[in-house]
C-alpha cells in the first residue's frame, strides 16, 4: 500500500505572498548574484555580481567577472568608478561591505577598479530573483578577489 503525505498542500496565494518576503530577506549588501541559465539579458547573462547597495529604493551591484584591460566592467550603467579592496583596518574614506572587503569611489592601491555599475529598483530585483534569473550566495572575499574572475560564473553556478 502506498502512503501519501498527510500534510495539506499550501495554497498558491500563500506561496505568492510569502515568497517575495523570503527573497527580500536574502538580498542585502555583500550578497552575490549569479545569473542563471534563464537570464538572457545580454548585459547580465553569465555574470557574477556583488551587491554594494540595497535598500527600499533599489539595488546597485558590480559585475565581478568581466575584466577589460586594467579595470573591470562594473555594469551597463556607465557612471562612476568604484574600487573594491581588502583592508585589515577600517579605512576612513571607504564603505564596509563584508568581512575585510571595502568599497571606495576612487582607485586604491592593490584594489580592483570597476567602471560603471548595474542597478535595479528594489521590486525589479525581487521579481528577477522570484523568476529564477539569479541565484543568491553569501559574499566571500576569496570569490570577490578570485585570481581567475573570468571563470567564476561556471564555477559558482554548479
Amino acid at each position: 500500500m502506498r502512503r501519501f503525505c498527510s500534510r495539506p498542500l499550501l495554497p498558491l496565494s500563500f506561496l505568492l505572498f510569502f515568497a517575495p518576503l523570503a527573497i527580500a530577506q536574502q538580498l542585502n549588501v555583500g550578497k552575490l548574484l549569479i545569473a542563471t541559465s534563464k537570464s538572457h539579458d545580454p548585459d547580465l547573462a553569465r555574470s557574477v555580481i556583488l551587491l554594494i547597495h540595497y535598500d527600499n529604493d533599489g539595488a546597485i551591484g558590480l559585475i565581478l567577472n568581466r575584466r577589460v584591460r586594467d579595470a573591470y566592467f562594473g555594469g551597463p550603467v556607465p557612471l562612476g568608478v568604484r574600487c573594491l579592496f581588502r583592508s585589515v583596518k577600517e579605512p576612513i574614506d571607504a564603505e564596509h561591505l563584508l568581512a575585510d572587503v571595502y568599497l571606495a569611489t576612487h582607485p586604491v592601491k592593490k584594489g580592483r577598479v570597476y567602471a560603471g555599475y548595474t542597478g535595479w529598483s528594489n521590486q525589479q530585483l525581487k521579481d528577477e530573483v522570484f523568476r529564477g534569473l539569479w541565484k543568491i550566495l553569501d559574499g566571500d572575499a576569496a570569490v570577490i578577489f578570485d585570481p581567475k574572475p573570468t571563470t567564476l560564473w561556471p564555477r559558482l553556478l554548479r
